[in-house]
């Protein structure tokens, strides 16, 4: 199989034996240059000097004596042009976005060598087309003219007034911004380049090398063609294109567009022969389509083993090329071991790394750093405890740190004083927060020095990680360098928005190399390393729409007219690099598999290229469309059943005392779900205790019953008038400081809290208030039935139910604590305060209050009814008792009535206290038989928000 490189190597030592050392070839990136080397050294017999290999982009620079300055020291420098040429009060942060935008768009003007003055000027009158631009083609002018003629048809609107004024002002600032930079020896690299082309118009220039080779580029801009006429008319240049007639001739196909204006314009040598129709020989082409991003990775597998008779541990012999780069790591997993070495050319992204992830958390504590009211630094838990819990954190004193984690979540610290964390010195040092941007590289720098010291000293060294801290470590350290001067030298405040846009700009481009021999082995490659390289056997992961042609472009202050008038580079241009890329990879390849994800998320589309179904419709080649199928074994969690037994309601039996009756809560749970009832009863789990960001709903409950308590304590076992309760409803000073304390003590698990402890924001600002609502509504309800007696608050009630398990009599102790008991007109009232969701008021016969297993369970109203059996049992009440609920969803409507109705007429528990205690007597007796067996729910909906739930692998 003939390869690009190869044919260039023995055309170029043909025709320079002997002179090899006086000529310099000139790749569009090093790797061609690297695999050139080798073919190269495959024609010699004996040790030379070999040529000079250089990009394109360094051919050109090296004749320049101007420095490319760094992005933030270029946009500092324009923000001050800019802001003097158009007197704006735009800060530097605001203006920071836009810099990047002009200095992106003056370096494509300079690029391609365009007028910024004729740019830049504003042509109210269409006229001035013609005689201004007459240098232009006749296409150029007409989009200029769509542009101005589009702009003028609108009428002068207030943003197209505000455009022309900025425009207008452009040049000024583009011509003095290089005028500055030129007395500095700064440059962007298109003024570089700009500055080498129209030196060389003034003077004669001068080529150090006999003969210049340009080698495989496609897209030129205009400085590049502009100098590479300079050495075509001293005959010291040779161009070696690499291109198909399958693309060239066809007009419509963009892969060809730029190779044919090269070939017009800087022909290749008459003796250089290349075959230039290898694109419609016969390949094995397939399209797999895989129903997972990162499963495109197992097509590898599966095309290796189709290959494998025709494999060559040879580095051009396979490739898998990645053009959705993120696949990677699920590409070097997928590669079997028996297919030999493999050379990665892409390097280890720092930003998959676990030492960035530390980094990305270490911003958090700068972006949310707060100062208290005693002037000390704060940070709310989750960012420190994220920090605390870190891997590289791990091994560093985890008894301090284990501790003061429980610390924090035994008493619910939503904010953490950072200036408690001092467990280490390299503790103290994370939690020491700079003040001022300028110092915050030295502060990410002492703490990876610290890591890179861990690291090296332990006795198994991770060399990767040491590795990924010193890449980071000297990317930060360059931006900090860079920060340092901006703001000793041009007395700049750099912000965090720009800080943080810079940091990630620095780190984002940082790789660990991995180590590998360039020339053995498979080779795994992103798009770009691909041009100029040859390969038999090709795996395109990703070869989807809006990952090849990539989708970018940067925006620009120029419009799309302007550019295509100017011949400024757009986002046709951008699709035909990437679509000569696809074509001149394919054209040489032998067997060919691409896998496309077809999944739609985010903003992936899930569909195939454009460049694939190309292939499919317009190749006429013979191109094979799959699917990936993986087979899943997805047996469903066995279901968890436990035998009950005369032990195991024993210990339950052993546990029930007068002080700790068989709670309602718990009966309601047997006939909910009973395994949840063994977990919890029987077997004592703890629920799980976790940080609560905010008041979730059996906290809001406690906050909302404790705070009734303390309102109405002072009127227990006395009469309680109107007036008593509108003074409560009126002192708003008194409900707040309840609310206040009450969530000191259940929220933030105060000892003894106080109206004055208790630290509200956020979300518990909004939970104060709603507690705040609903007490005053409950105020005003009990105000329209008073006067009342208020009997008992949060009372303790119990009962005996005497039953008869396997003939043995045991007394069984039931009850629990009755919010609340009033006495309005000789009726005893049983209220129970919900503050959650209540099914219903109502019921119809008492076994349907038993049901087992039921969806829609009345348990609230079987609670109240225990209520009312425990407390007729404690004090030989023989008044009328009406079990209530007050439902706090229920407050705001109209006709609130609390008192739980049968057939939905009033009663009172006397009227059903035989049946009830007969169904209750029954069930207690199926709790404590040791017989059946504890099992799950057959209603998943109740497992959502159970403590057992990680048990059970339901929800």
């Amino acid at each position: 199989m003939e390869r690009f490189l190869s044919r260039c190597a023995e055309y170029i030592f043909n025709s320079h034996k002997n002179e090899l050392h006086e000529i310099c070839l000139v790749f569009p990136n090093r790797r061609a240059g690297v695999f050139f080397n080798d073919y190269l050294q495959k024609q010699l017999s004996a040790p030379v000097i070999g040529p000079k290999i250089i990009t394109v982009n360094e051919f050109i620079s090296d004749y320049s004596p101007l420095h490319q300055g760094e992005k933030l020291q270029l946009i500092s420098i324009l923000y001050e042009i800019f802001q003097k040429h158009t007197r704006t009060s735009e800060s530097f942060d605001d203006f920071y976005f836009w810099g990047e935008v002009l200095l992106t768009d003056f370096n494509d003007i300079d690029n391609y060598l365009v007028n910024a003055k004729d740019l830049f000027t504003n042509l109210a009158d269409l006229k001035e087309i013609e005689g201004l631009f007459d240098y232009l083609t006749p296409e150029q002018k007409a989009a200029i003219e769509r542009f101005w003629g589009s702009l003028a048809g609108t009428g002068q609107k207030a943003h197209h007034e505000k455009f022309i004024s900025i425009w207008q002002k452009l040049y000024p600032v583009y011509s003095d911004f290089k005028k500055y930079l030129q007395a500095k020896q700064l440059a962007y690299s298109g003024m570089i380049s700009r500055e080498v082309i129209e030196k060389f118009q003034v003077e004669e220039p001068y080529f150090e090398f006999k003969k210049y080779y340009i080698v495989g580029l496609n897209a030129l801009n205009n400085c590049e063609k502009t100098f590479f006429n300079l050495l075509k008319k001293k005959q010291l240049v040779a161009f070696l294109w690499d291109y198909d007639r399958f693309y060239l001739d066809d007009k419509i196909n963009n892969a060809g567009r730029f190779i044919r204006e090269n070939l017009k314009q800087f022909p290749p040598p008459e003796d250089f022969n290349l075959n230039i129709t290898p694109f419609l020989e016969k390949k094995n082409i397939k399209l797999v389509a895989v129903s997972s991003n990162y499963g495109q990775a197992q097509g590898i597998p599966k095309f290796l083993k189709e290959i494998k008779a025709g494999f060559k541990k040879e580095f051009d012999n396979t490739a898998v090329v990645l053009a959705d780069e993120s696949l990677l790591y699920p590409a070097l997993g997928a590669i079997p071991d028996d297919f030999g070495t493999v050379n990665v050319t892409m390097g280890y992204p720092v930003k998959n790394s676990v030492v960035y992830g530390f980094i990305l958390l270490l911003i958090n504590l700068l972006k949310n750093k707060r100062i208290d009211e005693n002037g000390k630094p704060v940070m709310y838990h989750r960012f420190v405890t994220d920090i605390l819990n870190h891997q590289l954190l791990g091994n560093i004193e985890t008894e301090k740190t284990a501790e003061f984690l429980e610390n924090l979540k035994e008493k619910n610290r939503i904010t953490v004083p950072v200036g408690e964390i001092d467990f280490s010195t390299l503790h103290r040092l994370i939690f020491q927060l700079p003040e001022k941007v300028e110092n915050y590289s030295r502060w990410f720098l002492e703490i990876l020095g610290s890591f890179y010291e861990i690291v090296k000293s332990n006795e198994t060294e991770n060399q990767l990680l040491a590795e990924l801290i010193f890449s980071i470590y000297q990317a930060i350290e360059k931006l900090g360098s860079v920060v340092s001067d901006l703001v000793e030298t041009q007395k700049r405040e750099i912000s965090n928005a720009v800080y943080f846009r810079l940091f990630g700009q620095y780190l984002g481009q940082v790789s660990v190399a991995f180590e590998g021999e360039p020339l053995s082995g498979m080779q795994v490659l992103g798009i770009l390393e691909t041009r100029c390289l040859d390969f038999e056997n090709l795996v395109i992961l990703g070869l989807n729409e809006n990952k090849w042609p990539r989708k970018f472009t940067a925006p620009s202050f120029i419009p799309y007219n302007l550019r295509k008038g100017f011949g400024l580079p757009d986002i046709d241009e951008q699709d035909a690099m990437y679509a000569y890329y696809f074509y001149r990879l394919l054209q040489r390849a032998k067997n060919v598999t691409a896998t496309y994800n077809t999944l739609k998320d985010g903003i992936g589309r899930g569909e195939l290229s454009r460049f694939g179904f190309q292939l499919l419709y317009d190749s006429g080649l013979e191109v094979q469309k799959t699917t990936l199928d993986f087979k899943f074994s997805n047996e469903p969690v066995p279901p968890i059943e436990v035998q009950n037994s005369t032990e195991k309601a024993g210990l339950l039996l052993d546990r029930i005392s007068n002080e700790k009756p068989l709670s309602p809560t718990a009966i309601n749970t047997w006939l909910q779900c009973r395994l949840r009832f063994y977990f919890r009863y029987i077997l004592q789990l703890p629920e799980p205790d976790e940080m609560k960001d905010e008041i979730d709903s059996p906290v809001f409950g406690s906050i909302f019953h404790e705070v009734i308590e303390n309102l109405y304590k002072p009127f227990e076992g006395r009469v309680i008038n109107k007036i008593d309760l509108e003074k409560i409803r009126k002192n708003r000073i008194l409900i707040e400081n309840e609310i206040r304390k009450a969530i000191g003590k259940h929220y933030f698990r105060q000892k003894n809290p106080s109206e004055k402890t208790a630290k509200l924001e956020g979300k518990t600002i909004l939970i104060y208030e709603n507690t705040k609502t609903f007490v005053r509504r409950v105020l005003e309800i009990d105000e329209e039935q008073a006067p009342f007696q208020l009997v008992t608050l949060e009372g303790d009630f119990s009962a005996t139910l005497d039953v008869s398990v396997d003939g043995k009599q045991l007394p069984v102790r039931i009850g629990g604590k009755i919010d609340r008991v009033d006495r309005i007109n000789d009726k005893l009232r049983i209220i129970d305060y919900k503050t959650g969701n209540v099914e219903s008021f109502s019921f119809k016969e008492v076994e349907e209050l038993f049901e087992k297993d039921n969806e829609k369970p009345k348990k609230e109203i079987l609670q109240a009814l225990i209520y009312c059996l425990a407390y007729k049992e404690n004090t030989r009440e023989t008044s009328d008792l009406k079990p209530a609920i007050y439902s706090l969803r229920e407050l705001f409507k109209g006709n609130f009535a609390p008192e739980i109705k049968r057939n939905f007429q009033p009663f009172s528990f006397q009227e059903i206290e035989g049946e009830f205690t007969e169904q209750l007597s029954h069930l207690i007796v199926e709790i404590f038989s040791g017989s059946g067996r504890f099992y799950q729910t057959p209603h998943e909906k109740f497992c959502q928000y159970c403590p057992y739930n990680k048990i059970c692998q339901r929800y």
